[in-house]
């Protein structure tokens, strides 16, 4: 630059006018446009952010429902996966199981892109689940392990086609335990614990498992509190970014291992039995299965760890991945990890 405050014209300057984003966080007055642009929405009042996970969701008010929009990272899904996605929810829908549903754009399709900064999203809208739980825990719970059960049932009929990767012990401990190692390098003895239990865990389950029906097949892969509400006594699942085929005892143990959270003696509770109860009503879960809920709840703590591993480095915050988080889901880990029985 001379002393005008010019660049010589011999001189080559490239800016940009863009700084590269890793994760936008949509404007929610341009998300109304698209949604009024897009849907039949009768009296569209109000799109808020409602909350970040592994996809940014917002709820959409109208005078009459509300739905939610969920719209994914960019780069984690082929769009060709949430049409497979859908198209299991649709059929599940259509075969008496009580899904949150999406919604048709006036066009007739499911999903939406977005052009965002860091790279292409997908959009989807979904009808709210109901929540209007009665205080009746056991029939509640014996329901949904009915539902959970006839679920597990239709997909073994229908072979769906999912194209993300298995829920196997390569996602359930293998990658985890790469993705959490630069976060306990100044915790050696926890990361050494961690990877001896895992191959124990890892050992029983390839000895004791199969790839066969109907131990194996589609799973939800995330059946706790946050995705199922009750309507009375009635279940509504939704939130099956985390499907995939799959051992269906890990499919059975997310529910108790996320009421555990709360309570350490979940697994022994009535609920717990209620819910065991109604997946039996539909199909009889072997001896091995039930025993083995303690070695995927397990496995399931560890998966966690990598999931949040994963979400830090895609576009999470990582103030709350501390010592505390570690201390707290170590120990979460140990309690079922103790539990297990490797004969």
């Amino acid at each position: 630059m001379n002393e005008r405050g010019k660049f010589p014209k011999n001189m080559e300057v490239k800016m940009s006018s863009k700084f590269p984003v890793r994760h936008s966080q949509l404007s929610q007055l341009a998300l109304m446009d698209e949604l009024k642009k897009r849907y039949n929405l009768n009296n569209l009042v109000s799109c808020r952010f409602f909350r970040e996970g592994i996809n940014d969701t917002y709820i959409i008010k109208t005078s009459m429902e509300n739905y939610f929009l969920r719209i994914s990272p960019t780069g984690v899904y082929l769009k060709r996966d949430y049409e497979e996605e859908l198209f299991i929810i649709n059929t599940l829908c259509e075969n008496g199981i009580r899904v949150a549903s999406p919604v048709c754009c006036r066009d007739g399709s499911l999903i939406w892109e977005i052009d965002a900064p860091e790279g292409i999203r997908y959009a989807i809208l979904f009808t709210e689940a109901k929540r209007t739980p009665s205080k009746d825990e056991t029939k509640r719970t014996y329901n949904l392990g009915r539902m959970v059960a006839q679920m597990h049932t239709i997909a073994d009929e229908k072979d769906f086609t999912i194209s993300r990767a298995p829920i196997q012990l390569e996602q359930l401990a293998v990658r985890p335990l790469k993705l959490i190692q630069p976060y306990l390098l100044h915790r050696p003895e926890d990361y050494d614990f961690l990877c001896g239990a895992s191959e124990k865990l890892q050992g029983y389950v390839k000895s004791h498992f199969s790839f066969e029906k109907p131990y194996y097949g589609f799973c939800h892969g995330d059946i706790q509190s946050d995705n199922v509400f009750f309507e009375g006594e009635i279940p509504t699942i939704f939130d099956f970014d985390c499907m995939g085929y799959g051992w269906r005892a890990y499919d059975i143990c997310v529910f108790a291992w996320n009421h555990t959270l709360d309570d350490g003696k979940y697994i022994e509770s009535d609920a717990w039995k209620a819910f065991l109860d109604g997946y039996n009503s539909v199909r009889q879960l072997s001896d091995t299965e039930k025993v083995s809920i303690n070695h995927f709840a397990a496995l399931r703590t560890l998966w966690l760890m990598g999931l949040h591993a994963g979400l830090i480095e895609r576009y999470a915050d990582c103030s709350w991945y501390n010592a505390g988080y570690f201390d707290s889901r170590i120990r979460r880990f140990k309690l079922w990890y103790e539990r297990s029985t490797f004969n």
